[in-house]
């Protein structure tokens, strides 16, 4: 049986948005596929206006991904000093039935998703897998990253978001994002990229020896 990840999400505060501050998310949703094309090939769904939905082939990349998709919408402000922002509820599981429509597929991945989003209540970042031991071993580690994303500072995000999503050095982001070397070192180490990188391959190792039994 195919497995496979699903990420649930939703804007949050949209309801306060401005048109513009909709527009903006919207753009910002819409381009999800292209920024995280180096990471992997997403395909994505947006529905009621606010909420979404994405479909990772690779289980092991879908927190990479949800981290680099907080990221880049931390990189936007609206109302001024808020910085936009989603709850991310991540399925990992079966895909037993894909339509060429993520609404209307099905499969474990994608119900360990949908409920945990609903189930979530002030936190922005959960996993949900199959196995009771990876579940319990991930909680207190994504509640600390969690906290350390919703710290994130507008240009923070922008820096570890091209960090998220590339192999490059701290010389090359920095002659790539046209800032100085040092900056990208003071931010980085202000968005405690050493932990969230950490947190990231533990989470692929879990993943990985579960779903392939390495």
């Amino acid at each position: 049986m195919k497995s496979g990840a699903i990420i649930t999400g939703d804007i949050v505060n949209s309801t306060k948005l401005t048109v513009e501050g909709r527009d903006l998310m919207l753009r910002n949703l819409q381009l999800i596929p292209e920024v995280l094309a180096p990471v992997q090939n997403v395909s994505i769904e947006i529905f009621r206006g606010d909420s979404f939905q994405l479909g990772v082939s690779k289980a092991e990349s879908a927190l990479r991904c949800a981290l680099a998709i907080r990221a880049l919408l931390r990189s936007h402000k609206v109302h001024g000093s808020k910085v936009l922002d989603a709850r991310l509820a991540i399925g990992i599981g079966t895909l037993d039935y894909e339509s060429d429509a993520l609404s209307t597929s099905d499969g474990e991945a994608y119900r360990l998703s949908g409920r945990l989003l609903d189930d979530m209540n002030k936190s922005r970042l959960e996993i949900r897998t199959p196995w009771h031991e990876v579940n319990e071993e991930l909680k207190l580690p994504t509640a600390f990253a969690d906290d350390i994303v919703s710290s994130w500072s507008q240009n923070q995000s922008k820096i570890i978001l091209r960090s998220l999503i590339s192999s490059k050095t701290h010389v090359e982001l920095s002659q790539e994002l046209e800032i100085s070397r040092q900056m990208v070192d003071k931010s980085l180490k202000a968005s405690k990229e050493e932990l969230i990188e950490a947190y990231i391959k533990r989470y692929e190792t879990l993943i990985n020896k579960h779903l392939y039994q390495i």
